[in-house]
This record gives structure tokens, sequence and C-alpha cells, in this order.
């Protein structure tokens, strides 16, 4: 049996919206435990989240949410990812995805249109890390608006350093800041 200390951790995960640059794609992440020891290696991880897409159905248009699980072999190659924050040990990685499988994705049709027009990626995480709180499958968890004030005022401090500025060296592999707020320390900067 794995020790509390080596579990999985899970990570909140911000992505650049480039049409919306003052707001972010949220998205949940399932890493091994991660050291600044690691730094140098590849860290993959398994990306939880929901998007909407243009479909073209019998000339019909439209944009359907849908739930995406999909395995990162290097989160430092993911497109538009600009930092993570640790936001708890993952208890049991199969009973994380049966609550995020039961997380409900709503659509634009849908009865309650009230829960239809706010739903977008930053409600599904709100909900499915609620729904693990409750379920007790992940520990340290800290409330949500905690979670995504922190998370938010770290890549807002990122780019008041200029981390995403034009004009850097493109030959300079730089790695996705990882903030921890199980142990309060900055993993990767």
């Amino acid at each position: 049996m794995t020790s509390q200390r080596n579990k999985p951790r899970l990570l909140l995960a911000l992505y650049a919206r480039p049409k919306y640059p003052e707001s972010y794609h949220y998205a949940l992440l399932i890493t091994p435990k991660i050291t600044a020891a690691q730094n140098t290696k590849p860290l993959r991880a398994t990306k939880y989240h929901v998007k909407n897409t243009i479909e073209n159905i019998k000339d019909r248009i439209s944009q359907p949410w849908r739930f995406e699980r999909a395995v990162i072999d290097d989160i430092n190659l993911e497109p538009r990812l600009l930092a993570c924050v640790v936001i708890g040990k993952v208890v049991s990685q199969e009973q994380v995805e049966r609550v995020f499988g039961e997380t409900p994705v709503y659509q634009v049709d849908e009865p309650d249109k009230d829960k239809a027009l706010a739903f977008d990626c930053r409600s599904w995480v709100v909900d499915a890390v609620e729904r693990l709180r409750k379920s007790d499958v992940v520990s340290s968890l800290l409330d949500w608006e905690t979670l995504e004030t922190r998370a938010v005022e770290y890549v807002e401090g990122k780019k008041r350093m200029g981390r995403w500025n034009a004009g850097q060296d493109a030959s300079v592999k730089v790695r996705v800041p990882i903030m921890d707020l199980v142990t309060g320390s900055e993993i990767s900067t």
C-alpha cells in the first residue's frame, strides 16, 4: 500500500485563453507526487475538464459541452498551460474518476436554464472539487474560494514577473510553474 506521503496529487491547472486574456480555462490534473528533484524530468498527468467545441451535424451548428479525460505525457509541453497548484493528495484515483464522471455537464437546452447558462469549465471544476471534498477521496482539500484565490494570485504573480512575455529565448526549456498548497512551497518556478 502506498503511504500517505507518496499518494498521487490533485492539481488545479489554469490555462491561457487567448481570446479572453483576463480569464482562464480551468482543469484538474492527477500526477504522481512531485518533488523539486524531479524538476528536470517529464511530468505525466491525467487531465480532467469540460470543453465546448463547435460541431456541424446535418448543417446544424452547436457548441455542446463535453467531459474529457486525457493523458498528458509531460505537462511542460501542454499548450497554453500557465501554472498548476497542488490542492490535495489522492486517496483513490478510481474513486476520484468516479466522482468526475458523476459531475454533471450542462447544455444550453437543459430544463434548468440557470445552471445551463452559468455552466463553464470553472463551474464544472468547482462542482467536482466540492464533490471530492464530500466524498473524502482527496485529503488536504481547502475550500474552493481559498484554492481559486491562491491559484489566480500565483498566476498573476508570475505574469507580473514577466513569465510569459514575448521575446524570451525560445531555446530555453521553461517548466510549468507549480505551487503546492498542501505544503505551502513552490515546486517548480
